[in-house]
């Protein structure tokens, strides 16, 4: 009688799944057997590989080519050639006025296209900020 506060809170909650298990509270062999802990076992060495490996290993941004021999000690350390940038070289700025935004946000439509001749006040693109679109508009003739 001590636990029926909290049976009957089971039974409410969990009305099929409770009242089983208040049925079958004390006997063990209705419910999963409890997980054996595994013994210990010590783990085995991996074999080591004859031949010495070399291998390339980038730390904070930096690529290193490190050389290690068979028993694990570091003969060699280099640092590695840069790898070639994947993206594409930009093209030199031109004679242009830079264009700047009363605000940040993302980009949503482009107006005017690179090396067109603007008016002033013409507008260039449409910037996207806090569901607000703003036209961007050319300061002066170009």
């Amino acid at each position: 009688a001590g636990n029926a506060i909290d049976d009957v809170l089971t039974v409410a909650l969990f009305p099929q799944i409770g009242l089983k298990f208040l049925e079958n509270r004390n006997n063990p062999a209705a419910f999963e057997p409890l997980p054996q802990a595994e013994a210990a076992q010590p783990v085995a060495k991996a074999e080591k590989s004859a031949a010495s490996g070399i291998y390339t290993v980038e730390v904070e941004g930096k690529a290193f080519v490190v050389k290690v021999s068979d028993g694990g000690d570091i003969n060699q350390l280099t640092a590695a050639a840069p790898a070639a940038s994947s993206a594409p070289a930009t093209a030199p700025a031109g004679a242009g006025t830079p264009v700047t935004a009363p605000l940040a946000g993302n980009i949503w439509k482009v107006i005017a296209s690179e090396g067109q001749a603007v008016a002033e006040g013409d507008v260039l693109l449409i910037l996207e900020a806090m569901k607000m679109e703003t036209e961007i508009r050319a300061a002066q003739a170009g």
